[in-house]
């Protein structure tokens, strides 16, 4: 009898806990994937950072109690990132947020962060862009590539120069894209650690077809971490050039190439023939001044 009571105890017990277990509701965190950024307008030392309405209203009312982080992470070696902290009573009305004491014309991961409550749960996101500060002249960039030509465009084959700017380790991938070819040629990859010249070469080519556009896609080898811990790494920046690259017709190009030749060896000989013309002139002119004289 007694075992029997202590087991009816422990079975009321049970059902007691789970009753009450069920009832409580433990606060859950949440991360979400949400665009905070509107515009960024760069500065010399830093950013001014224009919210979106739709962020403002859904994750920074003032009911949710947000709290707003911004972080600024240096691409350049040894030096170190930058946060803020921003409340709804700073932010909600003028929709924007400052960040300073930035290093003149370099690169910086930008990330929004923010975290708010409501009565369960607590919902957090991340919102990162690249971005460069502005030089002394107040000139911004977009991309590491400050110069691109075309060197060489032939039957089979397109060259390229391109100048990257950086003092920080960049992956750039050359690609043609958008053409009308069933298969591209493979991408050109180099690994940059300073400011340097690429010469980005497609051989192997059709004669008289459509490639598209070059698309540099630029990699920064860097990472670091925001206000609230994250680590940010493997960010992208990708910006194409020209219209319509078109390989020139085989026929056309080697007519072309021959005529070149033909037209360069006329030139050395007329340019060989000038001077003999003027020295057989200037003898002759000699020998009949001379006959004239006896």
């Amino acid at each position: 009898m007694e075992i029997l009571w202590k087991s009816n105890i422990l079975l009321i017990l049970a059902y007691f806990i789970s009753v009450v277990g069920a009832s409580i509701k433990y606060n859950q965190r949440t991360f979400i994937t949400a665009k905070a950024i509107n515009f960024i307008d760069p500065t010399k030392h830093g950013f001014r950072v224009i919210l979106l309405d739709e962020f403002l209203k859904t994750h920074l009312a003032p009911t949710l109690l947000p709290t707003l982080y911004i972080t600024a992470i240096p691409f350049k070696k040894d030096e170190v990132a930058i946060s803020k902290v921003f409340y709804p009573d700073t932010i909600y009305e003028d929709k924007q947020i400052n960040i300073s004491d930035l290093k003149e014309k370099a690169w910086y991961y930008l990330c929004i962060e923010w975290e708010n409550f409501n009565r369960h749960n607590e919902t957090t996101g991340t919102d990162c862009r690249i971005y460069r500060t502005l030089d002394r002249y107040g000139k911004g960039a977009d991309t590491t590539v400050t110069d691109i030509e075309a060197t060489d465009v032939s039957s089979q084959m397109f060259m390229f120069r391109i100048r990257s700017v950086v003092d920080f380790p960049i992956r750039i991938t050359a690609s043609l894209q958008g053409g009308n070819q069933a298969s591209s040629p493979p991408s050109q990859v180099f690994h940059v650690t300073d400011s340097a010249d690429l010469d980005v070469t497609f051989p192997y080519l059709k004669p008289d077809k459509d490639y598209g556009k070059l698309c540099i896609l630029e990699e920064p080898l860097i990472s670091g971490y925001t206000a609230m811990g994250r680590l940010i790494t493997g960010m992208t920046m990708e910006k194409c050039y020209f219209e319509n690259l078109k390989t020139k017709d085989y026929e056309l190009s080697m007519f072309d190439s021959e005529a070149s030749a033909f037209k360069r060896a006329a030139m050395a000989s007329k340019t060989f023939s000038k001077p003999v013309f003027w020295l057989l002139f200037i003898l002759s002119s000699l020998a009949g001044i001379l006959i004239g004289q006896r």
